[in-house]
């Protein structure tokens, strides 16, 4: 007998903090709202520089088949798609670094549908923090896997963003069920044309939104702006 890892809590939402700045991004992440997919990225667009890296044990570097493990792990990274989910949509820092400093949006998602309606190769993994890079020694797994550990880790700096990373295909995931978009956050700075805009485009599918108000030290979310 040996022990198992067990996941017995998932969230039942995860966010997605977007920047709506330029016409294109707005357009952009309200066809995909619309249309029902999740856009998947290469792990070198991402923002922290640091993603992606690993060292090698003693073992593997004295190993004759360090360069192809290193080489294959570099070739499969370079395959996967990545999206990047928070357990939270209340977050000041998530807002002001990911939503254009409260300009943007927060989508919020319904975890249990996308796990259902995300094409078959879809993934999700918790982000683990930790203050040195992975480790990859000599195994047994098959470069893709390592690949994908080496990707679900991020320096400790970075906990804050309490994320949910999906692996995927690059580029669109579709999703089969456009309500698992719960609703859609708009940000205290957001301008009031493309708050107008989103309103009605969103109302027409059937999605509710939520504008921020501040008060104090503290965020609230309501139908109308007060």
């Amino acid at each position: 007998m040996s022990a198992e890892i067990k996941s017995f809590v998932t969230p039942l939402r995860l966010y997605r903090y977007r920047s709506i700045a330029t016409e294109n991004a707005f357009n952009r992440e309200l066809e995909a709202i619309v249309t029902g997919y999740i856009h998947c990225a290469d792990y070198k667009s991402l923002n922290d520089p640091m993603e992606g890296v690993f060292e090698a044990s003693r073992l593997l570097l004295k190993s004759k088949s360090y360069d192809s493990i290193r080489e294959a792990v570099a070739e499969n990274k370079g395959q996967i798609g990545i999206s990047s989910f928070s357990e939270v949509h209340d977050h000041e820092l998530m807002w002001a670094h990911y939503a254009d400093q409260f300009r943007g949006i927060c989508i919020a998602y319904r975890f249990s549908d996308l796990l259902k309606n995300l094409p078959d190769r879809t993934e999700f993994v918790r982000m683990f923090y930790n203050e040195k890079m992975p480790t990859v020694g000599r195994t047994s797994h098959r470069p893709d896997q390592i690949a994908k550990r080496v990707l679900s880790h991020k320096n400790h700096r970075w906990l804050y963003e309490r994320e949910w990373r999906m692996f995927g295909p690059k580029g669109k995931a579709f999703y089969t069920k456009p309500a698992s978009v719960v609703r859609v956050y708009l940000g205290f700075r957001i301008d009031p044309a493309r708050q107008k805009d989103i309103e009605d485009r969103l109302r027409r599918v059937g999605i509710k939104t939520m504008i921020m108000g501040i008060e104090g030290y503290s965020m609230s979310f309501s139908r109308k702006r007060a």
